[in-house]
């Protein structure tokens, strides 16, 4: 005897978020948002974020239908103790798991998506869901696995926790890491083997809103637009003036390449590890205060080439939310190797310098000159342009689809 009850289809889509706070990868969530929307344009999806951050993604996303937001707890350990002591990380992981498994129970989803995950998240969310639920699991990789390539904690206790030893226990197959650049998934191969099969590639989406809608030439089809210095290549700094996004490399670097033909300007909030350099021979100061996303976005259109100092180990693991800006604003790069960004100039063609090392980065900004500059620019412009539009959230939603299955 069989049964005729139907039985019931995947029909919506959860998405977490315990680390963004306010502005916090707000482009990248809307573009996720938009890139599910396209793939699924039936489902209803529901996005569970911190209460500032979900009062300013809602109005990004207006205009997409049946998307439903409810504010969650964020990731927070007790008593104000580091989220990389194990002990508290996983108390608070713990915490954030119930609350995935109690939103989500009794639901048909198709997916369950965490955006942005710590050690403590990978370890209890990433490796414990299998005992939760059946349905895939997709945890966005943002920053954490980068910066925890620069640095660890020499503490044996901490350091046998961290991201990075965790990498070495394979995940479940219901849970994969999406990586959010070209590069990515192999060089996590390289550093651990045994989870490179669950790494798949989300290449960064680009908002249309982030570029169409005031830039000066990006929407012109203009093949060479004009330099946005008179007769000067402005070489920008983009995002928070920190020691860990190379700030102090850039002042150094103005420091010392500093003449009439190049100005340095750094775009974004100031940050107290680097308040102290001397910021003298920058033409634009980082902002003592946020900027908004509007003034962002008009300050990143007044240079002419976007400069990433950082060491070249965080890129290789990290998809940068900077390159993202400046693909959008078509502004070419000048970037210290990574394997990230050979991956992109392998794909797509180049989008600016590499240099081989601080040292090399230096002197081709002492050496640069703005004909030479002038002749790369329309090639480069002509490669970020693609990019731009491979990388419209419509565009990339048919191929991640599939990797959901």
């Amino acid at each position: 005897m069989t049964s005729n009850r139907a039985v019931a289809q995947p029909s919506e889509i959860a998405v977490f978020d315990f680390l963004s706070g306010d502005h916090v990868h707000l482009p990248f969530n809307e573009g996720y948002l938009r890139v599910l929307r396209a793939a699924y344009p039936d489902d209803r999806i529901c996005f569970h974020g911190g209460m500032g951050h979900v009062e300013r993604l809602m109005p990004r996303v207006g205009d997409v239908g049946n998307i439903a937001f409810e504010p969650c707890k964020p990731f927070e350990t007790r008593f104000g103790v580091s989220h990389h002591n194990p002990l508290a990380g996983r108390w608070a992981a713990r915490q954030c798991l119930r609350s995935i498994g109690g939103k989500s129970a009794g639901r048909a989803l198709r997916l369950i998506a965490l955006l942005g995950f710590n050690a403590s998240l990978f370890s209890v969310v990433g490796h414990g869901w299998p005992s939760t639920s059946s349905v895939p699991l997709h945890m966005i990789l943002h920053s954490q696995l980068g910066e925890a390539m620069v640095w660890r904690s020499r503490n044996p206790l901490i350091r046998a926790a961290d991201l990075i030893s965790q990498l070495a226990t394979p995940l479940p197959p219901s849970v994969r890491i999406v990586a959010l650049e070209l590069g990515i998934k192999e060089a996590i191969g390289d550093a651990s083997p045994s989870i490179s099969r669950s790494v798949l590639t989300l290449e960064h989406p680009i908002l249309r809103s982030e570029w169409a809608e005031n830039p000066p030439f990006a929407d012109v089809g203009a093949e060479n637009p004009p330099f946005a210095g008179v007769g000067k290549v402005k070489i920008g700094f983009v995002g928070h003036a920190r020691q860990g996004k190379g700030f102090d490399v850039f002042v150094d670097l103005a420091d010392h390449c500093l003449r009439d033909e190049v100005e340095f300007h750094a775009i974004g909030h100031s940050s107290s590890e680097t308040d102290h350099l001397d910021t003298g021979k920058l033409s634009r100061k980082p902002s003592k205060k946020p900027l908004r996303r509007d003034e962002y976005l008009a300050a990143l259109q007044d240079v002419d080439i976007v400069c990433l100092p950082l060491h070249s180990r965080s890129y290789d693991f990290t998809g940068s939310g900077t390159v993202s800006d400046a693909i959008a604003a078509l502004k070419p790069l000048i970037v210290i190797r990574n394997r990230t960004i050979e991956a992109v100039f392998d794909h797509y063609g180049p989008i600016g310098w590499i240099a081989d090392g601080k040292a090399d980065l230096f002197e081709m900004v002492r050496t640069l000159d703005a004909t030479e500059f002038g002749r790369e620019r329309p090639g480069w412009i002509a490669n970020l342009r693609a990019i731009r539009e491979a990388r419209r959230p419509e565009a990339v939603a048919q191929s991640y689809a599939g990797s959901i299955g």
